[in-house]
């Protein structure tokens, strides 16, 4: 088991061989949860960049097109379905 330290501005300091394990960069940002066991750090997940058209198929509304001054209305009506 490795052990680190929590220094006095509350930072601690990742063993090299569990970043590498990890696949850790520097810089990157750790997610931090209390679990009933103690504290869990994973790697937040990055979301990978997509277009639209690589989504628009969950996109589920069916009918005409609206125009910008409808879509405008319904926001300000607070009715965007």
């Amino acid at each position: 088991m490795k052990t680190t330290h929590l220094s006095s501005r509350r930072h601690v300091t990742i063993p090299k061989t569990i970043c590498d394990a990890y696949h850790l960069a520097i810089g990157q940002e750790l997610e931090i949860e209390s679990t009933p066991q103690g504290i869990l750090l994973k790697p937040k997940k990055i979301m990978q960049h997509t277009s639209i058209e690589a989504i628009a198929g969950c996109l589920a509304y069916q009918g005409a097109a609206k125009s910008i001054e409808e879509m405008d209305e319904a926001i300000q009506q607070g009715n965007c379905r």
